[in-house]
């Protein structure tokens, strides 16, 4: 009985990873990590410049100021 239970628990210590298993286990997991790290920083970055360009109404203002000067001139309110 105590052999098999010895020949049981050899074979399954044979299936654990090994210390250089798990280095490079760790290493392809720090890759993909850093990968879609970036990946996210990049879709952050290109939606924030898209919310940015419609907060950004400066040139509509301007249009509306002038368009606004235009009206008041031809009322003779100004």
């Amino acid at each position: 009985m105590s052999d098999l239970t010895k020949e049981y628990f050899d074979k399954q210590l044979g299936n654990l990873a090994t210390k250089a298993d798990l280095a490079l286990q760790t290493q392809d997991l720090k890759s993909y990590t850093d990968d879609k790290i970036d990946e996210l920083a990049g879709m952050v970055e290109r939606r924030f410049d898209e919310v940015e360009r419609k907060l950004d109404v400066r040139e509509e203002v301007d249009r509306l100021k002038t368009q606004m000067k235009k009206v008041w001139d031809a009322l003779h309110l100004g």
